[in-house]
């Protein structure tokens, strides 16, 4: 009975990963699934052998390390709560390479995971499209616009997952497609580009300006045809959509009003690029004063609204806003130990991919750095679910490749 049910979890284990990958644009809680995920992990894997896959790999250690240094800072902090807390948020960089660098899923496997994440970010653009036109003509509410368009996540993540999936799509879905169905991918490019648009995620916007041309260039044998057509008929959505519905541009400007403006800023400002330019400076003050250790994963939110009081930032300090920047916020944490396992995972693995040609993960990497300049992703389950578990699938498995990449 018992070798039964680890055949059928070798065949089918690949079912968990794929749900994950499935639920993750819904926002939908996905504990449950890792919970099942680690139990058929610790009763049906071989667990000597799958250790030692999982430290074969040097990004073993500096994930793992990752999370060790949240797990010890508990140790050190004032505040329990929130270093317990954090330690739950890190959790991620311990059980994904537990999970994924020990399997072996065949390419079809991974296919369908990567095909699962696809197909969700198609159903929830629609379902956001399709409720916004609804509202607008049923009820004359305009939602083509960040938080109430984006119903799921929050726009800033999921404009972020709809690039990836772009990415996806003409890396890896289209090699394998016929030249009829590359037609449909095109289509599909064009409903996450509206969606994204209509996110208005700044960062989301200019992510996709940077990430997606690149793209396109490294994609081989790109049909002219189809892909002038997208192009024009892009260039000509968006000169409508900012006719008919110019918020995303107006926040555009706003922010290049912030940033190039020469007068001072507010200190009780609520607008996203202002506050995140007085919170920056105040992040940078306190890294100074607690440069090696850090002040705590646990201590970190207390010192902030505390900087925050003390200078007058009243707006960041009536929302307790985090630092708006994962590299800061790990270095205000952890010190200069969690700031370099984090550069390792975001610019080493760019240069890493560019060096070894693996340019999806470059890609990924290069969108996740972006992301990890204006937000602190890994302080909410968007998005260090997103980040830890696509990074270790994309360094354990060569998606570009019908082959297995084995992590070194």
């Amino acid at each position: 009975m018992i070798q039964k049910l680890k055949n059928t979890f070798l065949n089918f284990g690949y079912i968990l990963p794929l749900s994950l990958s499935f639920l993750l644009p819904f926002g939908i809680n996905y504990t449950l699934i890792i919970i099942i995920w680690a139990m058929f992990f610790l009763f049906f894997n071989d667990t000597g052998k799958a250790l030692k896959n999982i430290f074969y790999t040097k990004w073993s250690y500096v994930l793992i390390g990752y999370f060790l240094i949240h797990a010890i800072g508990y140790f050190f902090s004032e505040n329990k709560g929130v270093a317990l807390f954090a330690i739950e948020k890190k959790l991620g960089f311990l059980i994904f390479p537990l999970f994924i660098f020990s399997s072996a899923y065949t390419t079809k496997q991974v296919n369908r995971i990567i095909d699962a994440f696809i197909a969700a970010c198609i159903l929830s653009s629609l379902f956001c499209i399709a409720r916004t036109i609804y509202r607008y003509f049923a009820d004359g509410v305009n939602d083509f616009y960040y938080k109430e368009f984006s119903y799921f996540l929050h726009p800033s993540y999921f404009a972020m997952y709809l690039i990836f999936a772009i990415i996806l799509l003409i890396l890896v879905v289209k090699r394998r497609s016929t030249e009829v169905k590359r037609s449909y991918i095109y289509s599909i490019f064009l409903l996450f580009i509206v969606a994204i648009y209509f996110c208005s995620s700044k960062m989301g916007l200019l992510s996709a300006l940077l990430v997606l041309p690149l793209t396109f260039i490294i994609s081989e044998k790109v049909n002219a045809k189809i892909l002038s057509g997208t192009l024009l008929i892009l260039v000509a959505g968006l000169f409508v959509t900012n006719k008919f519905f110019p918020e995303p541009f107006d926040r555009m400007k706003m922010a290049a009003n912030v940033m190039f403006s020469k007068k001072a800023i507010d200190k009780s400002d609520v607008e996203s690029t202002a506050v995140r330019i007085l919170i920056w400076e105040e992040s940078m003050k306190i890294i100074k004063e607690n440069f090696l250790f850090g002040t705590t994963p646990g201590d970190l939110t207390d010192k902030l609204n505390e900087a925050y009081q003390k200078n007058g930032l009243t707006g960041a300090y009536a929302n307790s806003l985090n630092a708006h920047n994962q590299f800061l916020q790990t270095f205000i944490g952890t010190g200069i130990i969690g700031f370099i396992l984090l550069l390792l995972m975001t610019v080493y693995a760019l240069v890493y991919a560019i060096i070894r040609k693996y340019y999806l993960l470059a890609l990924f990497s290069l969108l996740v750095i972006c992301n990890f300049m204006v937000e602190s992703m890994l302080q909410v389950h968007a998005g260090f679910i997103f980040f830890v578990f696509f990074f270790c699938l994309l360094i354990r498995y060569d998606l570009t490749d019908k082959a297995e990449r084995r992590a070194i």
